[in-house]
Parts: C-alpha cells; structure tokens; sequence
C-alpha cells in the first residue's frame, strides 16, 4: 500500500513538473512570437522609410530618363549633366536668388560650382564631370564658360517619369533596386467612384554603391517586370461632378519663380492676372 501512494505521489509530481515545462514553453513560445511580430513591424516600417529615402534620392535621375549603363563611369555625360541640374533645381533653396541671365536665351545664371556639388552628390567622384552645353535635353542649358556659369532657361517642364522602389538587395557595399518608372499623370479607374496608381511603364535596375557621403549611382539597366505582391491601392471617392474622367492632377516639378500682378482695367472691372514659371 505504502509503495502505491509513494509511486502515485511521484507520477503526481512528474505530471506536475512536466506541466510546468509545457506552461514555461507555451510563455516562451508566445514571447518569442510577439518578439518576431515587432521585428517584423520595425523592419517593414524601417524598409519602407529606406524605399521613400530612395525614391526621394533617384526623383531628380529619374525624370530625365538617362539611357542606361553598366558603369556611371561609361554614362553619356549629357545625360548626368541633365540629373545634376535637375536635383539642383528640387532641392536648391537658392534658385530665386540665382541673377536672371539675359540674352540670346534667358535664364539662371547658375555657378558651375552648384552644379558640380549636385552632380557629385548623384555620382560621387567616380566620373569627372565635364562642363558644357546640352542641346535638346530635359532642361536644353547652356554653358558660359567666361562666367563659368549654367544658363538655365525659366521653362515649364512636366516629368515623364516618377520614381517607385519595388524591390532593395543588397550584396557587399552596393544596393540593387528594382524601379518603376511611372508616368504620374494617368490614374486609372477600376471601379466607380474609385481610381489606383498607373503600372509602372518600365522597370530599370538601378546600382547605389556606398561612399564617404552615403551612396552614389553606380549603374544603370533594363529589368524584367516584377510581381509587386501588393494590394491595388485606391483612392477615395471623387466627388460626383468629377467622376466623368479618370486621370488625376498632373505631377510637375517645384516652381522657382512665382509672381502675381493685379491690374484693374479703366472700366472698373479687376482682373488678376498669375504667371508661374516652373521646372
């Protein structure tokens, strides 16, 4: 009798034991899930933020649409040149102090200097920048090698393409991103009352290799499309007056020059009369 209660006081105490190493196990487990959810949360949430890092870096290069190279060091330098001036004129906060250049053609008078911080900031010091005139190009600027300046004609221009990272790899030193280049111009409308983002019109793999500043574009090719594996974004209802068409606003760059005159005509009438002149 004696050894019974003894063997069903130790089956008791192992049930016990072992109902305890479940308990610590199942908290574990739980702890460890809740751990890998955050991670998740912070790194997607910490991916996002790089991809709008990117973009916000590639905008400038990206609408002037450069024809594609294996290495910057190989990249037709018109087409770097047009990147350099277009980041100048998106993120330059001097733009309305540049002297306005009148002649043959009338511009900014924008120093070479300015351009070449931008063109640096781009391409790093890979490639040496040459100064020149580009003819037909995005912003068709003008060197004037005595005043060691760029003229940049005041033109209203509106962006082929945006920019949209779809993809980030990284090996070593460099970052691999997948691009598309979307025409922000056309949204189409996938059922009444709401409108989603265009497919991108190409996707273009775009090298960043690191450097003492951060990053510069290494290279440029043509990519296959890729499976976004994302869920078609809408936005909201249009109000009813305007759900006749599908396109929204037009995208276009930062004005850098706005004025507003206001004339009031002999008969009393006032007209206001606003020209802005934009990049």
């Amino acid at each position: 009798m004696a050894k019974k209660q003894k063997a069903h006081k130790s089956r008791r105490a192992g049930s016990f034991i072992l109902g305890l190493v479940l308990i610590l196990f199942a908290l574990f487990g739980m702890y460890e899930a809740g751990h890998l959810a955050v991670d998740k949360i912070t790194g997607l949430r910490e991916g996002s933020a790089k991809r709008a890092e990117y973009e916000s870096f590639l905008k400038p290069f990206v609408v002037v649409d450069p024809a594609p190279f294996d290495d910057v060091s190989g990249a037709q330098q018109t087409d770097l040149l047009d990147a350099a001036i277009s980041a100048l004129i998106y993120e330059s906060d001097k733009m309305n102090t540049y002297e306005v250049f009148e002649g043959e053609v009338t511009g900014l008078l924008v120093p070479q200097a300015d351009v070449e911080q931008y063109f640096k900031k781009l391409f790093g010091n890979e490639v040496q920048m040459q100064h020149q005139s580009v003819s037909g190009s995005f912003y068709n600027v003008i060197y004037n090698s005595e005043r060691k300046s760029y003229i940049i004609p005041i033109t209203s221009v509106d962006p082929l393409y945006t920019p949209k990272v779809y993809d980030m790899e990284k090996t070593g030193s460099s970052v691999t991103l997948t691009v598309g280049y979307i025409i922000g111009s056309e949204w189409a409308q996938i059922e009444r009352g709401n409108y989603t983002a265009p497919e991108p019109a190409k996707y273009m793999k775009i090298t960043l290799r690191e450097d003492d500043d951060g990053y510069h574009i290494g290279s440029l090719r043509s990519s296959e499309a890729v499976d976004t594996a994302e869920p078609v974004r809408t936005t909201a209802p249009l109000p009813a007056e305007t759900q006749t068409t599908a396109p929204a606003p037009a995208q276009t760059t930062e004005s850098v020059f706005e004025s507003q005159t206001d004339t009031e005509s002999t008969t009393g009438e006032t007209t206001d009369e606003s020209t802005q002149a934009a990049f």
